[in-house]
């Protein structure tokens, strides 16, 4: 009886022993902007792991948007990284450049690697290898208004497939009713990303020189350069881009947006009659035929004191089954192949909103990040965006424009 009363307590005394111990592992996370609307959605990750993982203790921070840069940079240069941070594709690669952080095609195993749709995982590679384990990604849709085009003398059943029919169905929208067609993504840095729309390389293949000053990209800039000159779009479409869009189109004053699928709810809370008239396609496509794929991820620093841990519990959090649910609390889409395939993303519906999530969905497999990462990013977009607006408003002629702004670009490359 003593010998069985020793026994419960030593074995009482090892339990609490471990249930006390301090975790071998303390990693920390950093994201972006998710407080307070999905803490219950990443707490919940986090116990999880930490249940299935005793010795690894999981410290999450979150972090404005606009302070990740700043923040990360300091928390680095102090010795004091995070073990996992979540960045955009732009923050990704300029910390690759800086050799910041750990190449995760050599820390992924093979099998692990090929859940991911190898377009989406390779949206943070430098130099051939990558940086960046892919979380979630927004592309985008065509909203148009059907009242719009019937106004106009077009089918709403068929909407522009291409850019040229984009431009075209715009343009007659604008003569025949008064209303703006569209308001393209030719803001700031955004024509950085209609010259990759119409298969137009930015940079050479090494990098070090930009290329975006021949005939075919001047043929581009020229177009738009005359069609803002013929007020076929608002002259404010420089000034105030996607929000201005979004504006106009909730209100009835645009016929077709480009957008994440997002917006729709919006349009449904706030132009109730506007979303009545809304129906969705597949994004009108340059030639091409590239479609822009806005990507986060999870990188780990190479400054991580627990890199293993940290590719592990990025692993855990980017996959299948924690997409999917993440997905169905945001409109956002996944960077896995099991979850896009998901019947959440291919069982069609009624409203706009779910087409437009179905049609989103089909695009995963096919489009791609095209985001440009340059050294002295800040002053080299400075640059575009001067060059951008001096074409628009007459300063200069596109090839003008374009010339300075790669001279500008190859004197610091």
């Amino acid at each position: 009886m003593t010998r069985s009363l020793v026994a419960l307590v030593m074995a009482l005394l090892l339990a609490s022993g471990v249930a006390r111990a301090a975790p071998q592992a303390r990693v920390e996370f950093w994201t972006i902007s998710l407080q307070p609307f999905f803490t219950g959605y990443i707490q919940g990750l986090i116990n999880r792991y930490e249940h299935d993982h005793p010795g690894v203790a999981i410290r999450w921070i979150d972090v404005p948007a606009q302070a990740i840069d700043q923040k990360l940079l300091a928390a680095i240069a102090g010795g004091v990284s995070p073990d996992v941070v979540n960045l955009n594709t732009e923050g990704a690669l300029r910390l690759a450049q800086a050799h910041a952080l750990a190449d995760l095609d050599a820390a992924v195993p093979p099998a692990a690697r090929a859940r991911y749709f190898p377009n989406i995982w390779g949206a943070t590679r430098y130099l051939g290898r990558v940086y960046g384990i892919p979380w979630y990604v927004v592309p985008n849709v065509l909203a148009y208004n059907r009242a719009l085009f019937r106004r106009a003398g077009l089918d709403p059943a068929h909407p522009p497939a291409s850019e040229e029919a984009f431009i075209q169905a715009a343009t007659a929208i604008k003569e025949r009713t008064g209303v703006y067609g569209f308001m393209p993504n030719v803001d700031g840095i955004r024509f950085l990303r209609v010259f990759q729309e119409d298969g137009l390389p930015i940079l050479s293949p090494d990098g070090h020189r930009a290329v975006f000053n021949g005939p075919d990209h001047v043929r581009v800039l020229a177009r738009y350069v005359a069609l803002f000159a013929r007020d076929v779009f608002p002259r404010d479409t420089l000034q105030r881009g996607y929000l201005g869009a979004t504006e106009r189109y909730a209100a009835g004053q645009l016929a077709m947006l480009t957008t994440g699928p997002q917006f729709l709810l919006r349009v449904r809370t706030d132009s109730p009659d506007v979303y009545r008239d809304t129906a969705v396609a597949p994004y009108p496509l340059g030639r091409g035929r590239i479609l822009d794929l806005p990507t986060m991820s999870l990188a780990v620093p190479l400054a991580s004191r627990h890199r293993p841990e940290a590719v592990e519990f990025a692993l855990f959090v980017t996959n299948d089954p924690n997409q999917l649910a993440f997905c169905h609390l945001v409109v956002i889409f996944p960077s896995t192949r099991g979850a896009a395939a998901d019947p959440y993303f291919t069982r069609g519906g009624a409203t706009p909103e779910e087409r437009a999530r179905v049609i989103a969905a089909r695009e995963l497999g096919s489009a791609r990040d095209l985001t440009v990462a340059v050294p002295h990013s800040d002053d080299l977009f400075r640059v575009f965006r001067e060059a951008v607006e001096r074409a628009f408003f007459g300063r200069m002629t596109p090839q003008q424009a374009l010339d300075w702004a790669v001279g500008e670009w190859n004197g610091k490359l």
